[in-house]
């Protein structure tokens, strides 16, 4: 029984460990729409784990760059920054 009581403990860290990663700003400039979803989700986020950090960051970077590349480098509509 207590075997049984580990073995489920150590599988429930294992699985709770597989979150979901970051994607890129690679990814995030060529999928601009989900960018600017993910920008308006951060903003409304009171805390981030480091995967959100990243996420919310990439998804803003590649905001970022679509806006420098239309010659609008300074676009503070579309800014986040993580709330510490």
């Amino acid at each position: 029984m207590k075997k049984l009581f580990v073995s489920s403990l150590s599988l429930l860290a294992l699985l709770t460990g597989c979150g979901e990663e970051a994607k890129t700003k690679e990814y995030y400039s060529q999928h601009l729409e989900e960018a600017e979803i993910k920008v308006a989700e951060c903003k409304k986020l009171e805390k981030f784990n480091e995967t959100e950090q990243v996420d919310c960051a990439n998804a803003n970077k590649a905001l970022f760059l679509r806006s420098d590349r239309i010659n609008n480098p300074y676009d503070t509509n579309q800014t986040w920054s993580p709330k510490f």
